[in-house]
């Protein structure tokens, strides 16, 4: 027996052991289901739009021909530079907000001011993909579907499909609701009971499968033993002759 088998031969049992340990257990299930399907079902994202940075508006303000038809892009610092007001703080706003205090700083200088403020990039708003699918924020659009967003991202061979989480947070960051889904149920059957429509901030977890599993613990497991194998084995090649 060479010493390369003997190498192994001793490392067989510890990587069994660990495998089995490893176990390739399921990710736990999560049922917060009527935070993400309330009734009745959702068309668009439940928060209401408010602008940031670097999200473009447009105001409308026929009385006010300095205002009238302007654009405006959100500074990283939240402000916007409107001629003859000067700056105006328009970040955590809605529309309908910022319409309503633009309105009132054109008092000053119009006597009849009547302003909308239409978002013309909806640029700031994420939610976003985590594990073994295209990770990283994905431009939020309202619309978005969890199955949208898994297929769009792509699921690799090493994705379990049959347990995607859907995370949802706060405005604070905290966790309020999770939920597990079945990804393959919807494309397979056409089952679409829980394909909630996402809400900005949403993160969606794609897990490894069993499979996949074992095989990144195996590697991690023997990387670091590797080069101890092949120096072991290396007199037995040279000795032999071989490259």
């Amino acid at each position: 027996m060479t010493r390369r088998t003997l190498a192994m031969a001793a490392l067989t049992p510890l990587m069994a052991m660990m495998v089995c340990g490893a176990g390739c257990a399921a990710p736990p299930m999560y049922t917060d289901h009527e935070v993400f399907l309330p009734e009745p079902r959702p068309l668009v994202g439940g928060k209401p739009y408010t602008i940031e940075p670097p999200d473009s508006i447009q105001i409308i303000a026929p009385g006010a021909p300095d205002l009238h038809q302007v654009g405006a892009t959100l500074r990283p610092d939240g402000y916007i530079t409107l001629y003859p007001l000067g700056e105006v703080f328009a970040a955590g706003k809605t529309p309908t907000q910022l319409a309503a205090e633009i309105e009132e700083l054109g008092l000053e200088y119009y006597e009849d001011v009547r302003v909308q403020v239409k978002v013309t990039s909806f640029a700031s708003k994420r939610y976003f993909m985590y594990g073994e699918t295209s990770a990283g924020p994905r431009p939020y659009n309202g619309r978005d579907t969890v199955l949208d967003a898994v297929l769009s991202a792509g699921l690799p061979r090493t994705a379990w499909p049959e347990r995607v989480v859907v995370i949802r947070p706060n405005e604070e960051g905290e966790l309020i609701a999770r939920m597990t889904i079945n990804i393959r149920d919807m494309t397979e059957r056409g089952d679409l009971r829980y394909n909630a429509v996402l809400e900005e901030g949403d993160i969606i977890f794609v897990p490894t499968n069993r499979i996949a599993q074992v095989g990144i613990f195996v590697q991690n497991l023997i990387s670091p033993v590797d080069p101890v194998i092949r120096a072991v084995a290396t007199p037995a090649r040279v000795s032999a002759g071989m490259p």
